[in-house]
């Protein structure tokens, strides 16, 4: 709506008068401003409503104003609860305080693991001084096994020699006379033959 109400609630009385000052307010300039121009004027449908309907559409503007007031008490009524549960809303200083708080427990918790890690590398060194010994003598005994398996392969190694000795021995004093006496009867079966 184009203007200004300079009408108060308070100055309305329900009576067949009001009617008229209402139809008469609208006329006149100085109870609504509004700015001059060519196109005709538009006034708020409440009132020119009552103006021209009367009694009937007065007791629908008093229906209209007591909702307006049980709206306005509702209204009123959830700004009331919004206020309370606003003591309860966090602000800047609250949120700085979270801030330095959360700042605080982050070193705490940062000590705190620092120390862990010392704990647990005291226990790792403890682990290891104990178990250094346990390796040791594992070693020891892997040495020892070492050992006893390089004395089994110069064994091997000896039976090898042995074996190829042996195999020379056959050979120089079995295979060697066997092939001569071979050849030999070869060469005279063949030389008898031929002559």
């Amino acid at each position: 709506m184009a203007g200004s109400w300079n009408v108060n609630a308070a100055q309305i009385c329900f009576t067949n008068g009001v009617v008229e000052r209402l139809s008469n307010a609208m006329e006149e300039d100085s109870v609504m401003d509004y700015p001059v121009s060519n196109t005709t004027r538009v006034f708020p449908p409440l009132i020119f409503d009552v103006g021209n309907k009367g009694d009937h559409q007065m007791e629908q503007l008093t229906k209209r104003v007591e909702q307006l007031e049980k709206t306005t008490q509702q209204i009123q009524t959830d700004v009331a609860v919004l206020t309370a549960r606003s003591e309860h809303f966090a602000t800047k200083a609250d949120i700085e305080k979270v801030r330095a708080e959360q700042g605080v427990m982050r070193v705490e918790i940062m000590g705190e693991l620092g120390a862990l890690e010392q704990r647990i590398d005291k226990k790792f060194e403890r682990m290891q001084d104990q178990l250094n010994p346990k390796f040791d003598k594992i070693d020891l005994i892997f040495e020892r096994i070492d050992q006893k398996f390089e004395r089994i392969d110069q064994r091997f190694n000896q039976l090898e020699d042995k074996i190829a000795a042996f195999n020379n021995s056959i050979t120089w004093k079995i295979m060697i006379p066997t092939g001569l006496l071979v050849l030999a009867w070869f060469v005279q079966n063949i030389v008898l033959k031929m002559s």
